[in-house]
C-alpha cells in the first residue's frame, strides 16, 4: 500500500493550529466565516492547506 500523507485534520487539530477554541470554529462554521471545512458524513475535517491558506490571509501588514 502507498505511503499517505495526511491531508486533513478534526476540528481539535483546526483549533491548535489556528490558537483559537473549538468554540470559536464551530461559530465561525456557522457564521461562514472561518477556514474551508468538508463534511465527511458527520465528522468535520480541515484541509491542512486551508488552514494555511486562511491564516495567511489574516495577516495585517505594519507600516515599518
Amino acid at each position: 500500500m502507498a505511503s499517505l500523507t495526511k491531508r486533513h485534520t478534526n476540528e481539535h487539530g483546526a483549533a491548535e493550529f489556528l490558537d483559537v477554541t473549538v468554540n470559536t470554529l464551530q461559530d465561525w462554521r456557522l457564521k461562514k466565516t472561518g477556514p474551508v471545512y468538508c463534511k465527511f458524513g458527520r465528522a468535520v475535517r480541515y484541509p491542512l492547506a486551508e488552514l494555511e491558506r486562511f491564516a495567511d490571509a489574516a495577516r495585517v501588514q505594519t507600516a515599518a
